[in-house]
């Protein structure tokens, strides 16, 4: 019997489309939960390009459980913006730091949202690269997609690279057969 995990994939007005959409159908084709949850208490949540999406559960109503594997936060400004300053929001990603759960970041949100909170101070990243300099050097990674085992810290530079991004957060959870075979299925 297969193991059933979840993952948290965090949306409000102005995420970006592809790297939402793309996280719900990779990760749902892998036998991974998506949850969406809402950190604006709005059901209908529209994308930074026009796409509508409808949330399963708002944050302040969460029930975190052991198969919850990651919490991940699309891009786009206005989102990245939003997550960055939501309290609930920065308590979460802080607890599954504690817990030693994943936390995946794409586009701007690792800039505007990890580094700015200085949620993971030591830990290597990579993100949109016009906002390469709010990240201190040291941490700075060049790759366009990033896994800082260690810090259990996933992050890509932007939309271009959403599904591999999805896909490493699938070996991760899941393994490299299951990712090599989803990354086949695409």
């Amino acid at each position: 019997m297969k193991k059933y995990y979840s993952v948290f994939l965090c949306v409000t007005d102005g995420v970006e489309d592809i790297e939402t959409v793309s996280s719900i159908d990779i990760l749902t084709r892998s036998n991974i939960n998506v949850i969406l949850v809402s950190t604006n208490n709005k059901y209908k949540i529209s994308c930074a390009h026009g796409t509508n999406i409808i949330s399963n559960t708002f944050l302040k109503e969460l029930k975190d459980d052991s198969n919850v594997k990651a919490i991940l936060l699309p891009g786009g400004l206005k989102a990245s913006k939003h997550f960055s300053k939501n309290l609930l929001l920065l308590k979460y990603l802080k607890k599954f730091k504690k817990t030693k759960r994943i936390i995946g970041a794409i586009c701007a949100s690792p800039a505007i949202v990890i580094a700015s909170n200085n949620i993971f101070p030591t830990a290597k990243m990579t993100g949109y690269l016009n906002f390469k300099s709010l990240i201190p050097k040291y941490q700075w990674s060049k790759y366009p997609i990033f896994w800082d085992d260690k810090n259990k810290l996933l992050t890509a530079q932007s939309v271009k690279y959403a599904i591999e991004f999805n896909l490493k957060l699938v070996k991760i959870i899941l393994g490299e057969k299951i990712s090599l075979k989803i990354g086949r299925e695409l």
